[in-house]
């Protein structure tokens, strides 16, 4: 062989040599088909001659376990010889950053199962690196084969070592969704317990909420189902309390699943703990009124997400003993009329407004089926729903109640209805029908109530709306869904929230707000406008009535105005000998949602005033009063310490926050307006047409200010005197105004004609400022039922040492928008009376008059008033936010008597009496029984005799009088013989009133008297 054949030759077996030897160099496991087999244990590992797979990463499968690029990763094939769990790991054995991957399936055709990157607390080999790999708890089953692949974070991520595989037996598999998982598979539940079991359930997309009136429902978690249908008619209780080891829901619907209405609801009940946990975290449901073959669902889940558990749900029903319970109340009666049908056997039957409420009324039995109990029930607050219950009682032990709501108003200042029997086409045009309101022009709305009969029989269907007369229109009915039936209700914006059916009669929200309406003139044409909004059917509107009312409903929202601690009251001018004065308001929110405080024209937001007294010897006056600030925006403070839960809008007052007006600012006259364009009881005012929109100025130094004379000022003058500041606020959504005024003593300093300093270092306190007046006593005066807001009234009587007591009195009108116009005393006719004693505070407005009220004194009373109502301007009455004084030296010691506050404007109460310290008063009118002339107990012909005895024959004189004039017309004569023997023979008119069965006054005025009582009267 030549040199140069020989030399080709030595290349070709190097190139083949070298070839061959790369080859040689790769790791037989390098990709999936080579796969070595391994075992439980340890197992080699090296990745030094390994190449990249193209198999894809599954990132996917294990996000967040730093699963790096797998770099020179080599394969394993593992047959386990059982089911169970493998657990795969690198730690300390390996000497480079690994990532594990598992699959199931062929290769070519790979599914990924697990994955991890790097595991806390697993190093690299002879490292302090925690970059290898535990792949833990790997779902594995026999007969099946596990493809293992192992490599490197990085492209410089390869080595060797040794891994490890383990296994632990699997747990049972899961148990299967329980039988009563969705509403369809409910189980029947029995009264008793009832086994619970929610590990396993999944969660029902089945609709649920709050709004059934339940506390902190939280999101159902894998709940279950039972139904229960009623025995009678009841009351259910489902409760979970100490039988759950679980944080509970509880939902209960009436009906069955394709057609149901939530009807109650719990999420965490005070009280009802979790088994063996003193959380009260457990729900249950009491006293749910159920009627007899109604079919109920019971649905329970977890509060919170992975809350499940195990346990029993207990199930109680009382048979009721009142079938039905009928309510009605003629507006301005102040009464419920109350009728219960009683279902079984029974002792008594207790009837209260609201159950277990101060008003109630018991009717004793005993009572057996088909009995019919009724009674009036007296209640105090109106224009709003009152919830009376019915409960029977067998002994002293109470059944179950049986609860109604009825509408209870003052009486109705306006009202029209109208007939029109009007078509309603199908899908067609509005039609609209009218209602004209008649009557004083100076009428204003303050509430609403609008009835109607719509004939149709889908009122989803319906669109109906009101307009008034000046154009506001607001939507009653609007409901998108479903709703068989009419319309057949009463909308009034303190009626039950607005949802189907609408044809029961009932009183209901409008799904609109009524208030728009609220300070509107409403005389003219109102407007009813329907229209049917789909086609498929027609209707017709048969007649609809307007109730128009001059008294605000109750607030039902959920601000509480509270007064906070003011520190700072400035003089900021002067006329004169009058000083005017800013005064710092501090106004705090501790009601359960956000006080409303929006700017003028619109009435929501607070409206202050402000008031200065002196507390001389002992009398309490007031010496000075300021207009009203309008509050306009609000800041989100922490000033009387509740915890602010902050608005985002300074429209709003947050939760627990407070905003502080100061005193400067609460002296800039171009916000403020006279105290009588504002209901201080309802928070009324109408800002359009109002003296604040059209006073633009320019005031001099003391208009519309808290303003005060320096004669009333000067320490000098008044040495012992205290001065004493009060703010005082009105706003329409609070809930509770005994909370809503604060006063606080304050140090007064200066000279007359020059500046007042004030020094506010004391605390406010709540409340009505005569507390301030050292041993008075204090009594609230409102009407009943309470139409209008409150009065108090304060009063102290002294010895005088000289045979004299002097009594002295100040009336306070807190927030009775009708204000005070007289005020009364008794005074029995024998007392003497000396120094009769009348104070107001001067008032600075065109509105308000000062005269001082005049001073009567008759044979029964002292009485003090002011011109009537119908003298407008001329009349002095106590208005909101003023102290009057009244007093009087008598010669007799304090009794017990009734005053007697008339109130100014005109009002369905008059007059108000509250019982004080009086003189000794006239004794009452006596009572008889009319017709008991002879003065025994029997209404017979011995009385006609004993009459004509007296008179014909010069016999025995009656001892009253009265009870022998039978026609009650003043004079005993024939004819009073002539009517007693009618009544006694031939079925006449019985003796007028009182007649002859009850005691009772003379309602007549007349010159009879009654010396000796008759029998049983006094």
């Amino acid at each position: 062989m030549g040199r140069c054949s020989a030399m080709k030759f030595l290349l070709i077996f190097l190139m083949l040599f070298g070839l061959n030897s790369e080859l040689l160099a790769q790791a037989l496991n390098d990709e999936c088909t080579g796969a070595s087999e391994v075992f439980l244990g340890t197992n080699s590992i090296d990745t030094s001659d390994a190449t990249n797979s193209l198999e894809e990463i599954p990132t996917s499968t294990c996000p967040g376990t730093a699963l790096g690029g797998v770099h020179g990763d080599v394969w394993y094939q593992f047959s386990p010889a059982e089911d169970g769990l493998m657990t795969i790991t690198t730690c300390d054995t390996v000497d480079f950053d690994t990532d594990v991957i598992v699959y199931g399936g062929v290769c070519g055709s790979l599914i990924p199962i697990a994955c991890h990157g790097d595991t806390a607390g697993c190093l690299v080999q002879g490292t302090t690196n925690n970059w290898n790999t535990t792949l833990e708890n790997v779902p594995v089953f026999v007969g099946e084969t596990i493809l293992i692949r192992i490599g490197g974070y990085a492209d410089y991520d390869t080595g060797g070592g040794t891994f490890d595989i383990s296994m632990v037996n699997a747990p049972p598999p899961p148990p299967g969704a329980p039988e009563n998982d969705e509403c369809s598979g409910a189980i029947e539940a029995v009264l008793g317990d009832n086994p619970i079991d929610t590990t396993a359930a999944s969660d029902s997309i089945d609709p649920y909420s709050s709004g059934t009136g339940c506390n902190a429902l939280g999101v159902m978690n894998q709940d279950v189902w039972y139904r229960w249908t009623a025995p009678g008619e009841g009351s259910l209780t489902v409760s979970m309390c100490d039988i759950v080891n679980f944080d509970t829901d509880l939902v209960i619907y009436l009906g069955n699943c394709t057609s149901k209405i939530e009807v109650a609801c719990s999420g965490d009940e005070s009280g009802c703990q979790m088994q063996g946990n003193g959380a009260s975290y457990a729900s249950f449901v009491e006293g749910l009124q159920v009627s007899a073959g109604e079919e109920y669902l019971i649905r329970i889940g977890g509060w919170g997400d992975g809350q499940t558990g195990t346990g029993n749900v207990n199930l109680q029903f009382v048979q009721a003993l009142i079938e039905s319970l009928t309510l009605s109340s003629v507006p301005g009666s102040a009464e419920i009329d109350c009728e219960a049908l009683v279902s079984g056997p029974c002792d008594s039957v207790v009837f209260a407004a609201g159950l277990g409420g101060p008003s109630q009324v018991a009717v004793n039995g005993p009572f057996v089926a088909g009995d019919l109990v009724t009674a009036a029930l007296a209640v105090s607050s109106i224009q709003t729903m009152i919830e009376v219950c019915a409960t029977p009682h067998i002994g002293s032990a109470p059944g179950t109640s049986y609860c109604e709501n009825v509408a209870v108003t003052g009486p109705v200042t306006l009202e029209n209805c109208s007939a029109p029997l009007l078509d309603i086409p199908d899908g067609g045009e509005p039609v609209d029908s009218f209602i004209v309101i008649s009557g004083d022009p100076a009428t204003i709305l303050w509430d609403l109530q609008v009835e109607a009969h719509i004939n149709h029989p889908d009122a989803s269907q319906l669109l109906v709306e009101l307009t008034s007369p000046d154009g506001i229109t607001v939507t009653l009915h609007d409901q998108p869904t479903g709703a068989a039936g009419g319309i057949d209700l009463t909308w009034w914006q303190n009626g039950s929230p607005n949802q189907p059916p609408y044809d029961s009669s009932g009183w209901m929200q409008p799904l609109g707000d009524l208030s728009s309406f609220k300070g509107a003139n409403p005389i003219g044409s109102w407007t009813l406008t329907v229209s049917d909004e789909i086609t498929g059917e027609t209707g017709m509107l048969e007649e609809w009535c307007l109730r128009i009312y001059d008294t605000a409903p109750m607030p039902n929202s959920g601000q509480d105005l509270i007064i906070g601690d003011s520190n700072n009251l400035v003089m900021v001018g002067r006329e004169g000998s009058q000083a005017s004065f800013g005064s710092e308001s501090v106004m705090c929110n501790g009601g359960t949602e956000p006080l409303d405080w929006f700017a003028n024209p619109d009435p929501r937001h607070p409206m202050m005033a402000f008031n200065m007294f002196r507390l001389d010897a002992d009398r309490l006056i007031q010496i000075g009063g300021s207009w009203v600030k309008h509050g306009w925006s609000s800041a989100q403070a922490n000033a009387c310490g509740f915890g602010c839960n902050p608005s985002p809008t300074s429209t709003y007052t947050g939760v627990g926050c407070s905003d502080t007006y100061g005193a400067s600012g609460n002296a800039n006259q171009n916000t403020m307006g006279p105290r009588s364009e504002i209901d201080p009881w309802s928070g009324g005012f109408i800002y359009e047409g109002s003296e604040l929109q059209s006073d633009s100025g320019p005031w001099d130094q003391v208009e519309e200010r808290l303003w005060v004379e320096d004669d009333d000022l000067d320490p000098t003058l008044h040495p012992g005197s205290i001065w004493i500041s009060e703010v005082s606020v009105v706003h329409p959504g609070d809930i509770d105004h005994t909370t809503n005024h604060a006063w606080e003593p304050i140090g007064v300093s200066g000279t007359p004609g020059s500046n007042w300093s004030m020094n506010m270092s004391a605390p406010s306190q709540l409340g009505t400022v005569q507390a301030a007046w050292p041993g008075a006593s204090i009594e609230m005066v409102q009407p009943f039922p309470q139409i209008d807001g409150r009065c108090y009234l304060a009063h102290k009587v002294s010895d005088n040492g000289d045979g004299t007591w002097h009594y002295e009195y100040s009336l306070y009108n807190h927030d009775m928008g009708r204000n005070a116009g007289s005020f009364s005393i008794p005074v029995a006719a024998d007392v003497e009376v000396s120094n009769i004693d009348f104070f107001a505070p001067t008032i600075l407005s065109s509105s308000f008059s000062n005269d001082s009220w005049s001073a009567i004194r008759d044979a029964e009373s002292i009485t003090w008033s002011t011109t009537d109502h119908s003298s407008g301007a001329s009349a002095n009455p106590i208005r909101w936010g003023f102290l009057y004084n009244f007093g009087f030296d008598a010669d007799a010691a304090p009794e017990s008597g009734i005053a007697i506050l008339g109130v100014h404007s005109p009002s369905a109460v008059p007059t108000i009496e509250v019982e004080i310290a009086t003189p000794p008063t006239a004794p009452p009118p006596p009572t008889f029984r009319r017709g008991l002339c002879n003065g025994d107990d029997t209404f017979d012909i011995g009385d006609v005799i004993f009459l004509l005895g007296f008179l014909f024959s010069n016999a025995e004189a009656p001892g009253c009088h009265d009870s022998c004039d039978s026609n009650d017309d003043g004079d005993l004569d024939i004819g009073d013989g002539i009517s007693m023997l009618g009544s006694l023979f031939s079925g006449t008119t019985p003796p007028a009133p009182p007649g002859p069965e009850l005691c009772g006054e003379d309602p007549t005025e007349d010159s009879l008297g009654c010396d000796q009582p008759t029998p049983n009267c006094l």
